[in-house]
């Protein structure tokens, strides 16, 4: 259905980054408000999300982590994505406002957190092809 090499995963997971940065085009970021605008930006330059970018049943300030998984779709029209992300960024920013996330976790919960990303990922990437 799609072709993984032409896909590209934002994240700020170093543990995604590192498992897939040879199979598609990832990109590293350092916060998870980072991974929603860069997302926003390839939306809006004609890429279609493949994964939702509030995917998980984790509030938005409860997980420092994020990665999201986006198509080149050329012409066609991805509207519907793009109130998709500009929606997750207003609650991205929501939830900040009422609690914000730490900006550090003791080790362990921030592997914890990685790994829930990691899972989330691990899940679709194989329904991508």
């Amino acid at each position: 259905m799609w072709e993984l090499e032409k896909a590209t995963l934002i994240t700020n997971n170093d543990r995604v980054y590192e498992k897939y940065k040879n199979d598609l085009e990832v990109i590293l970021l350092k916060t998870y408000e980072e991974v929603l605008l860069k997302t926003r930006d390839l939306v809006y330059d004609r890429h279609v999300l493949l994964t939702h970018p509030q995917a998980s049943s984790l509030k938005p300030n409860q997980t420092p982590y994020r990665s999201v998984v986006v198509y080149p779709k050329g012409e066609e029209d991805n509207m519907k994505d793009i109130m998709l992300i500009e929606k997750c960024i207003e609650t991205f920013r929501q939830w900040q406002d009422i609690a914000k996330t730490p900006d550090s976790y003791e080790e362990k919960v921030a592997n914890d957190f990685k790994t829930i990303d990691l899972s989330v990922i691990d899940n679709i990437i194989p329904r991508i092809c």
